[in-house]
């Protein structure tokens, strides 16, 4: 299985929709920075945020790993792409473990990272990917999707986007 690294929006969506173990038939290990699970777990757990909570529960499963990430390689990384400290800290933990995929959904990391060489993949795609690896059979995948259109506040996906994930299961 590959290894990966994860911004905090993928995981606070999953966490929203209590979806985390999806997960685990995609990934081995997923490394999440400091400033990370600052942002998602310790910030979220001050706000009382539920997600933050069944996160912070879930990284005791030992899939994601905590790591901390040099303070100069974010820097760098934020200077040269105009990116938030979280969103490079994850590209420095790509480069440091080596990864196969960085799980992001912001339009401009996302780029960035492929210019890196990594593939990327988003809430969506974790959700399709589990849908075709058969772990979310065809209605719940889709009732999924649509509890997050419905909540577009929280998710900010483009409806268009969704309906194409949903119209992709449904030809299945």
């Amino acid at each position: 299985m590959d290894l990966a690294v994860s911004d905090s929006d993928v995981l606070i969506h999953l966490s929203k929709i209590n979806q985390l173990e999806l997960l685990q038939n995609q990934f081995s290990k997923i490394y999440i920075s400091n400033i990370i699970y600052n942002e998602t777990v310790v910030q979220g757990i001050t706000l009382q945020k539920k997600d933050a909570f069944i996160l912070k529960e879930f990284i005791q499963t030992g899939l994601i790993l905590i790591k901390k990430v040099e303070t100069e390689k974010t820097i760098e990384i934020m200077e040269r792409y105009h990116i938030h400290e979280g969103e490079s800290s994850i590209i420095a933990l790509a480069k440091e473990f080596k990864v196969n995929y960085c799980l992001t959904n912001e339009i401009k990391v996302r780029k960035i990272i492929r210019s890196e060489g990594f593939k990327v993949v988003g809430t969506l795609g974790i959700i399709l990917k589990s849908y075709n690896l058969g772990q979310v059979d065809k209605k719940d995948c889709i009732n999924l999707l649509k509890n997050i259109q419905s909540s577009s506040r929280e998710f900010r996906f483009h409806p268009k986007l969704i309906n194409k994930v949903i119209k992709e299961i449904e030809r299945e």
